[in-house]
């Protein structure tokens, strides 16, 4: 991969966190330290009309922080084993019904989306911001969200 030093540290993009966790588990469990790093969105195009902007999924980049384990990484990846378990997470995910509630924490409104969109960021339909359809095979005890924003103003107190 060229790139930045931060692009070539990568070893796996996921589209959900829940996959990029279960990447890091499976890395960890061979003794290879990795971390899921800042994403970003993709914006995807139509590839019949080559309009861009139609829809944007999130990525979760995981990352080896040895860079010495990156082809190890790699090379355990690349296996039918570790294909096969990450193909398992994805369909499962895929073959999901129905529809799940989900509240944007911007405007504070809900919205229904599709079972499978548990697990990804979405653009709330009325307000326009990011919001998580959370995922209840996701696992978020062990994550540090850091202290809790004060949420007084100023001039209020």
């Amino acid at each position: 991969m060229a790139g930045t030093d931060a692009d070539e540290s990568v070893v796996f993009t996921a589209e959900s966190s829940y996959v990029a966790e279960a990447v890091v588990k499976l890395l960890a469990a061979n003794d290879i330290s990795a971390e899921v790093a800042a994403g970003g969105t993709k914006t995807t195009s139509d590839p019949l009309t080559g309009a861009t902007g139609l829809a944007e999924t999130y990525e979760y980049p995981v990352v080896v922080t040895d860079p010495v384990k990156r082809k190890e990484a790699i090379e355990l990846l690349a296996t039918k084993q570790t294909a096969d378990a990450v193909k398992a997470i994805r369909d499962r995910r895929a073959n999901r019904t129905g529809t799940v509630s989900a509240t944007c924490e911007d405007c504070g409104r809900s919205s229904d989306w599709p079972a499978q969109a548990q697990g990804t960021t979405e653009l709330c339909p009325h307000c326009g911001g990011y919001m998580d359809i959370l995922d209840p095979d996701d696992d978020w005890s062990g994550i540090d969200f850091g202290e809790p924003e004060d949420e007084t103003e100023e001039g209020t107190e």
